[in-house]
Order: structure tokens, then sequence, then C-alpha cells
């Protein structure tokens, strides 16, 4: 997923400079205003276009021309390619390879986290059905363990809004089975010591 590639220098958007000889470059101000809309966030879109796989869905939060990255249109993307050159961010032909990239791994990695939603839309399902016993409290620990196991697969907010429903159910499944349980004698409890009076 290469998550490592893109986080170490998130500064790396925010200093993109045009590239000599970029269209644009030595024409002075850019007529276009949204022109001060770029970057506008930390996704290195230059590195990412040379990524040989795809992208982790936790790169989705990473933001450019203001928006984070699951929020970017394809829309969006088809004007930056128009918009990069003509503010001297890029010339034309690297802008449309760059947004032709950048397009694919938006799209993979919104296809990643909807799977992991609709997952999550089941677990959601099946604890619903769980009753306090102890393969439910098995039940509920596995499935902590498969999303500790889809965590780059699903955004931060994803994975709390999960946790937070396992932790309440598992915690309903220890109540419930307490409630339930009856109080039990330590076999190795001698009980209360017989008392005698003194005229005995």
């Amino acid at each position: 997923m290469l998550i490592g590639l893109l986080l170490p220098e998130p500064a790396f958007a925010q200093a993109q400079a045009p590239a000599p000889g970029a269209a644009g470059a030595n024409r002075g101000a850019p007529k276009n205003p949204d022109c001060a809309k770029l970057p506008g966030g930390n996704a290195p879109v230059q590195r990412m276009a040379r990524l040989q796989g795809g992208m982790s869905v936790r790169n989705l939060e990473l933001t450019y021309f203001g928006k984070p990255l699951y929020a970017l249109s394809d829309a969006d993307i088809a004007y930056l390619s128009t918009l990069w050159p003509e503010c001297g961010t890029f010339e034309a032909p690297v802008a449309e390879e760059i947004a032709s990239k950048l397009r694919t791994l938006i799209s993979d990695a919104k296809g990643a986290r909807q799977d992991s939603l609709d997952w999550i839309k089941s677990v959601e399902n099946d604890i619903a059905k769980l009753e306090p016993n102890d393969q439910s409290i098995r039940k509920i620990h596995d499935l902590w363990q498969d999303m500790l196991n889809r965590e780059y697969e699903m955004l931060p907010g994803d994975l709390q809004y999960l946790a937070k429903k396992l932790s309440e159910k598992r915690d309903a499944l220890y109540t419930g089975q307490q409630q339930r349980q009856r109080t039990l004698v330590n076999p190795f409890d001698p009980g209360a010591p017989d008392t005698r009076s003194i005229r005995e």
C-alpha cells in the first residue's frame, strides 16, 4: 500500500514550484484566481503519480486543492489537469498524466474503503444478534482481531466507530453473563467458624 512513501514529507506538496520551462512559469501572475488554491493541502500528487501499486485507504485523508482526497470528484481532477498548466505547476502532458494516475489511485482506494464499510455494516448486524454467553464473547474478540487486520483498509474514523461498537457489545455481553450467573462459593473456603459460649 506504500503509505510510508507518502507520509514522511507532508510539506512536499506545499513547496511545489513551477518546473523550469513549465507553461506559465515566466508569465508573471496567473490570471485564474484558483491558482491561489494550489496545492491547498499536503498530498504529494507528483510523487503519488510515480507509485507502481495502489495507495493505502489512509491516504484518502491527505488533502489537495482544499479537499481531502476522498472528496475529490472526477470533475475536480479533470479541472486540475487544466488548471496546473495554466498556473505553471506542471506542463500539460505531465498534468494529464498526474491527473490520470491520481484518478485511478483515489478510485481504487475508495473501492477498498467501501468494501470495509460494507463489512462494518455486516459486523453491526451480526453483533446485534449475539446473546450473553461464552461463544458470543469469543466472537467479539475474533471480530476485534479482524478489525485490526483491516486497519489500513479503512479511515481512522471508520476504525474508531467499529471499535466503539465492539467495545459496547463486549461490555454488554459480560454484564449479561454476570446477571445470569449464580454466586459461586470458593471450594477451599471452610466457611464461618463455629462459635460456642464459655459455658459449653
